[in-house]
């Protein structure tokens, strides 16, 4: 059968796009996805829970992917979503915007309207933000954790913050810009909030028009010239083509470039010299690729001084600030406060305080190993390749272990170690046996006199001596600091949106790719500059964006 729309990928923006061009009953929908579906009233309890525990099942991940951070660096296992629904079913749940500066910047690089003042209504029209009672409700439910259910450290760093320079900011998406805010997070009655059942819903999921089909992988676009005219992909074991009259690439930045290089479309030597067949000679086909890089300090707090036992939240308040460096733009730093560190009892024993760059110049590439759909691509995120980011990275860090020495923070727990480079989540939550053995340490090192606890943390979480403590701490060094990054789950970029003078740029404003007919990349890999947020918020704002685009695309030329 012909389908209209065939849309490969069913993570944050697909689920979108696909709810969105069923609307229309004259459309046949098929939107199919590598993982397991989401059936909403149904979902998994790691998948409901608004702990981040879904981060923490293998079944909801690409298996065999691994990721390069920084030249010279040894290839680690990069988690990438893989269920219905994708980072939206997985992830730390922070609903940030972004602010303008990231869409201007969308805009100057020929992505078409933008504009702060062009997105902001688009924004309000998805959230329903808990806290903004004079706005119409969206579809995706947004909330805070009210400050009274902080603990100390927490409302103590809002206060050193403050002395700082960064006064409390009472809607961050609201009010853009540097300060000290309660993190948004996409959680709806104390249920994680997903576009898998946000906006799939089971009224959408029940029209005729529209055909979900989970656990089915897209291998390989079929072309014929420059036409687009379908997919190869497997479903439970089995070879299956699909045919349609447009395709949409939703499969996120590491696997939508990954499925055009795949099927010839790409730098045209490259895949040349691996045995693909050059359809089109695109050169910035997984290049571009952007990411937030990360690190953690991680404390031990006293009892008394920890989040409820039954407060299931992760991030609880965040810090915007500016390097002010030459040609940065504003807002580029990000620290964030997580008030528990496991779903498990120990969890609220521990905090983290994480540094960001939010706005890193560096960039990366998504290149195929071989022509084999089976074999990983390589992963190059190229952290810190700019001179830019090195220092403004540290910034960051230097900001939280500022924040960390006030003395009115330091009253409220007991040490701050630097973590080492790794998803910090997953280094106290490991499986089986070990995972035991390290909840039984955390356990120890949380409630042991002090030098006990020193040590046995350290020893644990191979942190070595405290960074901070009330009676000093070890000297941080930047080289320390530096080579305790990991990325973050937000890689973007890899199908930038452009001009098609650009050689760069991969998809046109429409986010039809440049040069094909037929075919759309509408995902955070269409992502011209990665936001200075979790792309999550955004995605969905893009996806919003690239429905309409796509529709209107289809009966007549794009207008910026």
């Amino acid at each position: 059968m012909q389908n209209d729309y065939l849309i490969v990928g069913g993570g944050t923006a697909g689920a979108v796009i696909a709810a969105r061009l069923s609307e229309d009953p004259a459309c046949r929908v098929v939107l199919i996805e590598a993982g397991d579906d989401v059936v909403p009233g149904d979902e998994p309890a790691d998948i409901r829970d608004p702990f981040p525990a879904a981060t923490l099942n293998p079944h909801y991940f690409w298996s065999g992917l691994t990721a390069t951070a920084s030249d010279g660096g040894a290839p680690a296992p990069y988690p990438q979503a893989r269920v219905m629904g994708g980072g939206s079913s997985i992830n730390g749940l922070y609903a940030l915007r972004g602010v303008p500066s990231d869409y201007a910047r969308w805009a100057e690089a020929g992505g078409g309207d933008f504009s702060w003042d062009g997105v902001l209504p688009r924004f309000r029209g998805i959230e329903n933000d808990r806290d903004r009672q004079d706005q119409r409700a969206g579809w995706h439910a947004v909330s805070r954790t009210p400050k009274e259910q902080w603990p100390d450290f927490v409302r103590a760093m809002e206060q050193a913050a403050g002395r700082d320079g960064l006064p409390f900011v009472p809607d961050i998406n609201e009010q853009p810009g540097d300060g000290f805010f309660a993190m948004p997070n996409a959680i709806d009655a104390e249920a994680r909030v997903t576009t898998a059942g946000s906006v799939l819903t089971p009224e959408v999921r029940a029209r005729a028009n529209l055909r979900i089909l989970p656990n089915t992988v897209a291998t390989r676009l079929r072309t014929q010239a420059d036409t687009v005219v379908g997919v190869d992909a497997i479903q439970n074991g089995a070879t299956i083509r699909l045919s349609a009259d447009r395709v949409v690439v939703c499969a996120g930045a590491i696997h939508s470039p990954t499925l055009l290089l795949r099927s010839g479309i790409g730098p045209a030597d490259e895949l040349a010299a691996l045995g693909i067949r050059p359809v089109l000679d695109r050169a910035g086909v997984g290049r571009n690729l952007q990411n937030h890089p990360y690190m953690f300090f991680a404390l031990t707090l006293p009892r008394g001084k920890r989040v409820a036992p039954d407060l299931r939240r992760f991030a609880l308040a965040g810090i915007r600030s500016s390097s002010r460096m030459p040609d940065c733009p504003p807002s580029d730093l990000f620290n964030f406060i997580i008030g528990r560190v496991s779903g498990e009892s120990y969890g609220p024993d521990f905090a983290l305080v994480g540094s960001a760059l939010y706005a890193p110049k560096s960039r990366g590439s998504v290149r195929l190993r071989s022509a084999d759909e089976r074999d990983a691509p390589d992963v190059n995120f190229r952290f810190l390749s700019d001179p830019a980011d090195a220092p403004r990275m540290v910034a960051a860090a230097r900001q939280a272990e500022r924040l960390l020495r006030d003395s009115a923070v330091l009253a409220q727990y007991h040490e701050a170690f630097l973590l080492p480079g790794a998803l910090a989540i997953k280094q106290f939550n490991r499986p089986g046996l070990a995972g035991k053995a390290l909840a039984l340490a955390a356990q120890a090192a949380a409630n042991s006199p002090a030098m006990l606890r020193r040590r046995i943390f350290g020893r644990a979480f191979n942190s070595g001596p405290p960074a901070v403590h009330r009676g000093g701490g070890r000297a941080i060094a930047d080289a320390q600091i530096l080579s305790s990054i990991s990325p973050m789950g937000h890689p973007a970029g890899t199908c930038a949106m452009g001009r098609a003078a650009d050689p760069m740029a991969v998809v046109d404003p429409t986010f039809r790719v440049h040069g094909m007919k037929n075919l759309f990349v509408a995902d955070a890999s269409a992502m011209p500059v990665v936001p200075s947020a979790n792309t999550n918020l955004p995605t969905i704002l893009l996806a919003e964006m690239a429905a309409e685009r796509i529709g209107a695309s289809t009966f007549g030329p794009f207008v910026s």
